[in-house]
């Protein structure tokens, strides 16, 4: 396919914003698991101590590891939906190849999330329930977005770290750690793209050749 100077500088555009975005999600994704991990700690060591002066201390483990969690989800919140969805939006108006990936990535994510927020607020009654579900659904069609976006990349690329990042997402259906390592494999890869694209500069206009004098009138 031919890039032309313009869609080079749409396609680092919206590689550097998916790449953006996938950073500010890895580092939600640690200080949110990390988080966890203190927060279960915490409340281990506050029931563990409940009966002597420890209480205290474990209390605060407990609330520090609760703003962990909530800063985290807020950056992968941010990234993703801020953005690297974004950045899929222009990749997509900029190749239409990746139109597929794109609108499964737009739709199952944000209306699966919106769906599965509001079914969960309604959850006291049935119809709170179905829409917990069908935003489950949406999210898992996203998903599968990304993995077709993965396999896009790699055919446009030539870039195999997105091939094995698709092949672990979905491994990652069932081993979700993997998941995390396929993140991190694109955002290195988004990495490769965004530096091909900034370098490549367009061909030096042509210098127009003087035309030979002519011979005076006899």
């Amino acid at each position: 396919m031919i890039v032309t100077p313009s869609s080079q500088a749409d396609l680092a555009g919206s590689f550097s914003k998916m790449r953006e975005g996938l950073l500010y999600g890895i580092i939600g994704s640690v200080l949110a698991g990390a988080s966890l991990m203190f927060l279960l700690f915490g409340m281990l060591a506050s029931t563990a101590s409940s009966g002597d002066g420890g209480g205290a201390s474990a209390l605060g483990v407990l609330l520090a590891s609760v703003v962990g969690v909530l800063i985290g989800g807020v950056l992968w919140l941010w990234g993703f939906y801020g953005k690297f969805i974004p950045g899929v939006e222009e990749l997509r108006k900029a190749r239409p190849e990746y139109s597929t990936a794109a609108t499964l990535i737009r739709i199952g994510f944000i209306w699966g999330l919106v769906l599965v927020i509001i079914g969960v607020i309604l959850t006291l009654i049935l119809i709170g329930i179905l829409l917990v579900l069908i935003g489950y659904i949406l999210l898992i069609l996203g998903y599968v977005g990304m993995i077709i976006l993965c396999f896009n990349l790699n055919s446009s690329e030539g870039n195999s770290l997105y091939l094995v990042a698709g092949i672990l997402l979905i491994i990652g259906i069932f081993i979700p750690i993997l998941s995390f390592i396929a993140y991190i494999l694109m955002y290195v890869a988004l990495g490769d793209a965004v530096r091909k694209y900034s370098t490549m500069q367009p061909p030096p206009p042509a210098t127009p050749q003087p035309s030979p004098a002519l011979p005076p009138p006899v």
